[in-house]
């Protein structure tokens, strides 16, 4: 291949990366629907490895993608900031529509291949949505993090972690790592961060991230593998328990509480119409 035909080719793994990208960075749409639908995700599964020799070989493909990604990931959160700032019920009751929209994707999941969901994994469903009620009450609406200027140790172990836990779900077709962090109370301290560029919050959420990456593809693989219906049972639980997290207290039926409504509706449209143009393929 001539170098034109390199420099097009990840010129458009750049631009699929940054849709991905766009898409880790909103709540309830997931980076890998998006990854599926630009025909990636497999390859990119792949290219995630341990396997020194394996990963140094895939650069060409990884590094268009990952600048791609973080390009997308940092222009999302300079948008997202600002929203939060001036118009945050209408933003949130945007997420909470996403997050609502999503359901059926992820409960197509648990019903792969046409399967009725077992009694049995009814207990994942409860044991997700269960531990979100909790995290509601037990939180007292206080933020995750300590939200001083300096980094706690419990700061450190937080970033880091839910680097870990959102990195693990963002490479799952139908789930939102974003939504998964909202979910937690650690999505509007990380946006932040990345739109301020604050270096060492950054560092340590990075640093769970690449780590949720590596350690996160193969146990994902096996656990989806062998426990597939009950492990989107247990997400869509979470996803049940969440909504009470998101909803604005701060909600009032006056202008911004009727864009909010609006907005709501569209977000329950956005990841249908996500998924839109790989449906419409199948048909054709």
């Amino acid at each position: 291949m001539d170098l034109f035909g390199k420099t097009k080719d990840s010129l458009l793994l750049a631009l699929k990366g940054m849709a991905i990208g766009i898409g880790n960075a909103i709540p309830g749409v997931s980076g890998g629907t998006i990854a599926v639908v630009t025909k990636i995700f497999d390859r990119l599964i792949e290219a995630i490895t341990p396997d020194i020799k394996k990963l140094i070989k895939n650069l060409p493909f990884l590094l268009p993608v990952g600048i791609g990604m973080a390009a997308g990931i940092f222009l999302t959160a300079l948008v997202l900031e600002k929203l939060f700032e001036n118009f945050y019920v209408p933003t949130q009751l945007f997420f909470m529509g996403l997050i609502i929209g999503s359901v059926p994707t992820v409960y197509k999941e648990c019903r792969k291949d046409g399967r009725r969901i077992r009694p049995i994994n009814l207990i994942p469903f409860f044991i997700g949505a269960g531990a979100m009620i909790f995290l509601l009450f037990a939180r007292e609406g206080t933020s995750m993090f300590s939200g001083g200027d300096t980094l706690t140790v419990r700061d450190i172990i937080l970033y880091f972690v839910m680097g870990i836990i959102g990195a693990a779900a963002m490479i799952i077709p139908g789930v939102s790592g974003s939504m998964v962090m909202k979910i937690f109370g650690a999505y509007d301290s990380v946006i932040s961060a990345v739109a301020g560029l604050d270096i060492p919050v950054l560092i340590c959420f990075g640093a769970g991230a690449v780590v949720g990456l590596f350690t996160a593809v193969k146990l994902i693989d096996i656990v989806l593998k062998k426990f597939r219906q009950g492990t989107y049972c247990f997400i869509l639980g979470l996803i049940a328990g969440s909504l009470a997290h998101i909803y604005p207290a701060e909600f009032r039926f006056n202008a911004q509480g009727i864009v909010g409504i609006v907005l709501l509706l569209v977000g329950i449209a956005v990841p249908y119409l996500t998924e839109l143009p790989s449906k419409l393929k199948k048909q054709e």
